[in-house]
């Protein structure tokens, strides 16, 4: 019983070690191709994504033989740009009229008391709205932050209480496609509330020197 547990914990060291590299691999490629982004930011965004998609993304892919590798790999590479090129973020504005996801050059400006930002982990269930217009239910109970989406996948992640009006997201882990590309487990990200309302929280996070704001609903 010893050694079998003993060998299944060294093929999940090495699995873990495995996907590291890997996700390390993936990173690197897409911060060069963020610095493509950056470089070719006066030409067109149909030319900027030929660019990086004939210079960088299909000599990666080329890589794996097996198209079913190639698409996994093509999904980790777009989503994890998006959690880390505003660049590439900003080539895909708002596609949903009921989305509140906005990004900006300025801090917001903060108008929370703290008896506000306090009673935000009071409520244990929120949604949000995503960028594509889909609905993601929110449930805060046991600093456990759990999203459950339309497609009826889940994330799941530790909810902290950090500075003055300030809460962490740890990642734990998903089934969602987007989210269990996007990050990795012990990512986290760092949100601050800023502004409410009757229906809604106002919070914002910050990349490099670009913020996201969206909105947080009451339910």
């Amino acid at each position: 019983m010893k050694k079998h547990l003993l060998l299944i914990l060294l093929v999940y060291s090495s699995y873990c070690k495995s996907q590291s590299e890997y996700i390390k691999s993936v990173d690197s490629l897409n911060n060069e191709i963020c610095k493509s982004l950056v470089q070719n930011q006066n030409l067109h965004n149909e030319i900027r994504i030929n660019t990086i998609n004939n210079s960088h993304v299909v000599p990666y892919l080329s890589k794996f033989k097996d198209s079913i590798a190639q698409r996994r790999v093509f999904e980790l590479i777009f989503f994890r740009l998006q959690r880390n090129c505003n660049e590439f973020v900003a080539l895909f504005p708002n596609k949903s009229s009921q989305s509140t996801w906005e990004m900006h050059n300025e801090k917001p400006v903060e108008k929370l008391s703290k008896d506000q930002c306090n009673a935000f982990d009071k409520i244990s269930r929120y949604y949000y709205i995503e960028n594509d217009g889909k609905k993601v239910e929110v449930t805060l109970s046991d600093n456990l932050w759990i999203e459950k989406f339309e497609d009826n996948t889940f994330s799941k992640l530790k909810y902290r209480k950090k500075g003055q009006c300030e809460f962490e997201l740890e990642f734990i882990e998903s089934n969602n496609l987007s989210r269990k590309n996007l990050s990795v487990k012990g990512d986290k990200y760092l949100y601050k509330l800023y502004d409410e309302d009757e229906q809604s929280y106002s919070v914002y996070s910050k990349n490099k020197e670009t913020y996201y704001t969206f909105k947080i609903v009451k339910q």
